[in-house]
């Protein structure tokens, strides 16, 4: 059996450069030096204290000289400096280099250095791992470290990266080494700092201890009027502070807004501020959003629509600056229904239940709208987030948050674009088996629909069916198996219950209790199926005149309680087909109930695939000993189509051989470079005589399991063992050089094995 190949993680940002979290929450930017940062490091130099500038150069040198040190670029070796920054005017707060040791040396020696003010914030370790995972792009595998043996913050990150560390000490001096290829251990730390990260980055916006509206007003038709409105009346648990620039006061007048005591300026607010509410029009956005950074405020929610490009590149870098999170611009609400906060910031004009829903909506108008069909299905909500236009906080920060969140046991996504597809895949893995992450996306894009597929989200139509689904995620238990018994007493809502459930692979049997059926007689009937081994239940009831609403209602709700009481811990769903559809409690747990018998067939069947793909083992992704060094200096210094030599040697490295035979099934699989989600495998069967027919559309890179559930529709007419191991490799493949383009493998399969019949590979540029 190979041994088990660890794909990198995948940080929110550009690997070498972007936005990134300190252990606080701060924000700050990474990116690679540059020669004409030299003035930077001389500040940065001459801000440490003697101390720091021992342990890094192992004794006091001048800060023109080390910068120059630091910066200086050798001929013949592989060097990475990167600078963190932070401020207005930026400053660098810490940088990490890796500098190759000789020429074509697959080692390296690492260090890193810190502002004193910012030891304890992660940095070290951050750049340890960002360092690790350009250095293994590049072919480096081993990193060195030389360090004092009194710098003990240094020894502290490299003992607690993941790497497996071997350290000697020497004459008061300490070498560690280590392999920098991503391993478990490693990914595990790399993901458990940048949750640490992001949950502390949005406690100032999830949780405030103190809000201020910025462009709150006198006029209540206003949106700051109503912000601030909404705010006081749902009883947020903090100060609240209107700030109106505009406002004028006379002599001796107090400026008010209502009948709160308002500020002319956020400076002079004299309590703490963590989330400032913009609601200024868009040309004032950015003068706010200075004056919010210069007061110290930790996050900002921007209401304000309609900014144009140039607007809001000038807002982030501002927030940037300043270390501040960023919801919006166009965000319309944001909710915590916690009694210790009671958040209801933007334009909904109250708080929604409270219940276990978490949701994110790209759309503000499409969010508002839902939160009252949830409260008429008697869902409550933790927090409701309305993104806007996601420069800074997105799904992905928010799914971090929710993933340990106590008050959370289900995460709702409406979702319109991606911004990191790739990053949203290896969260919503991880999180999905903890919790269920429902989405809905408009349109129908094979590669979304694969991205949800791999990742475990549960996909729904539409919105009236995410909360259908939500209904029995947020409060049943999952199906265990595929019977489920229907309970009704009309034949046509039961076929049409039973059609939705087969549809999903699930079996139904119907109890048919005929048109005049009582009260009683559902009692009876429930208490039987209930206590018959099935997997699920369903009943269904149509007033046709023998027993009332009320009356089956409370039937059902006595053999619920009844089978809850004896251990019977199956989902159970109502479907009341008429315009009222009273809710079934059983104590604290609320038995969904649907107008339409196949809203509650779906439903159920949504619930038991997710609780199949839950069953499933991760998949692994076997290393098969592959030679991506090798295969990176052969595409190094080539662009376009391959000739026929170099895509032979190309796939040699990747343990791929092409031949020739007409026998078997003719098969494409195709790779086509994505910008937004990657390479793209597809696998369709060739030459039929009405033309290809496609049987799968995955993301690499593919996990084993992934690959044999692509090649589920061949099962027993071709060898699914080589076929998957054709695919293994060539996910690998693309996923080690992003030069390549596009590739195509033309494939013939028999019962006994496959065979690589012609290839052809285009790289970029």
């Amino acid at each position: 059996m190979p041994q088990r190949y660890i794909p990198p993680p995948t940080p929110q940002y550009a690997l070498e450069s972007g936005p990134i979290l300190l252990k606080d929450g701060r924000t700050a930017t990474l990116r690679p030096a540059r020669p004409e940062d030299r003035e930077l490091f001389v500040e940065f130099l001459e801000r440490l204290s003697p101390q720091a500038r021992t342990f890094r150069f192992f004794s006091e040198v001048r800060p023109e000289t080390a910068a120059d040190l630091l910066l200086r670029k050798p001929p013949d070796e592989d060097k990475v400096t990167l600078v963190v920054l932070s401020g207005d005017p930026e400053r660098i707060i810490a940088t990490g280099e890796y500098v190759q040791e000789g020429p074509g040396s697959t080692s390296a020696e690492v260090a890193f250095l810190v502002d004193d003010w910012y030891q304890g914030k992660g940095l070290g370790s951050l750049l340890l791992e960002r360092l690790a995972l350009i250095g293994v792009q590049r072919g480096i595998r081993r990193f060195h470290a030389f360090t004092l043996a009194e710098n003990k913050q240094m020894l502290d990150v490299f003992k607690a990266s993941g790497f497996k560390v071997e350290s000697h000490a020497d004459s008061g001096e300490v070498e560690v080494s280590f392999e920098i290829e991503p391993s478990p251990e490693m990914v595990a730390k790399f993901e458990l700092r940048e949750r640490v990260a992001t949950v502390a980055s949005l406690l100032p916006v999830l949780r405030p201890k103190g809000v201020a509206v910025v462009g709150a007003s006198r006029d209540p038709s206003s949106v700051g009027y109503q912000v601030l409105e909404h705010l006081v009346l749902n009883r947020f648990q903090g100060p609240v502070y209107p700030v109106n620039t505009a406002a004028t006061p006379a002599a001796g007048e107090v400026p008010v807004v209502g009948s709160m005591l308002a500020y002319t300026s956020i400076k002079a607010v004299p309590g703490p501020i963590d989330l400032a509410i913009i609601t200024t029009p868009r040309e004032k956005v950015q003068e706010a959003a200075e004056a919010c950074g210069q007061r110290g405020v930790r996050a900002l929610m921007v209401v304000t629509t309609d900014m144009d490009t140039q607007q809001i590149k000038a807002l982030v870098a501002t927030c940037r600056h300043y270390g501040m999170r960023l919801l919006g611009p166009g965000s319309l609400a944001l909710m915590s229904t916690s009694p210790e906060v009671q958040l209801c910031a933007g334009l909904a004009p109250k708080l929604p239940l409270r219940g276990r829903l978490a949701m994110s909506s790209q759309s503000g108008a499409v969010g508002l709208a839902v939160l009252e069909y949830a409260r008429e299905m008697g869902l409550g909500f933790s927090n409701f987030v309305s993104l806007g236009a996601k420069v800074d906080i997105s799904s992905n920060d928010l799914l971090q948050y929710w993933e340990e969140d106590p008050a959370t046991g289900l995460i709702l996504l409406y979702v319109e674009s991606f911004g990191n597809p790739r990053r949203f895949a290896r969260l919503a893995r991880r999180i999905g088996r903890k919790k269920p992450i429902l989405a809905v996306r408009p349109g129908r894009d094979p590669v979304v629909e694969a991205l949800f597929k791999q990742a475990g989200v549960v996909r729904a139509e539409n919105l009236e069916e995410m909360f259908d689904i939500a209904a029995v995620l947020a409060h049943q238990p999952l199906p265990e198996g595929t019977r489920v018994a229907l309970l009704s007493n009309a034949s046509g809502p039961a076929n049409l219950a039973r059609e939705a459930l087969e549809t999903e692979g699930l079996t139904a049997e119907v109890r048919d209790l005929g048109s005049r059926a009582s009260a009683q007689d559902y009692l009876k009937a429930a208490r039987e199926l209930l206590a018959g081994g099935y997997d699920a239940a369903i009943a269904l009831f149509v007033p046709l005149g023998y027993a009332t609403l009320d009356e089956v209602a409370d039937a059902l709700r006595t053999a619920f309680h009844e089978a809850r009481e004896q251990g019977v811990s199956i989902p159970v769903l109502t479907c009341f087909m008429t315009a009222g559809r009273p809710r079934v409690r059983l104590g604290e747990e609320q038995v969904p109930s649907y107008r339409f018998p196949e809203s509650a067939g779906k439903a159920l069947a949504a619930a038991y695939a997710y609780a199949r793909w839950r069953k499933k083992p991760p998949g692994e992704i076997p290393d098969h000993g592959v030679q991506e060094n090798e295969a990176r200096a052969l595409v190094a210094s080539l662009k376009g189509t391959l000739n026929k030599a170099q895509t032979a040697q190309l796939l040699r490295y990747f343990g791929l051989e092409a031949g020739f035979t007409a026998e078997g099934i003719a098969l494409a699989l195709r790779v086509k470079g994505d910008p937004l989600f990657g390479s793209v495998l597809t696998l369709a069967l060739t030459g039929l005589p009405l033309g290809e027919q496609a049987l799968g559309i995955r993301i690499a890179p593919l996990t084993d399991s992934e690959a044999l559930e692509m090649l589920e529709p061949l099962s027993g007419k071709a060898h699914l063992e080589s076929l998957q191991d054709i695919l293994l490799r060539v996910s690998r493949l693309v996923e080690e050089l992003p030069e390549v383009e596009s590739l195509e493998l033309s494939l013939r399969a028999t019962s006994k094995n496959t065979a690589i019949t012609e290839a052809q590979v285009r790289l970029r540029g």
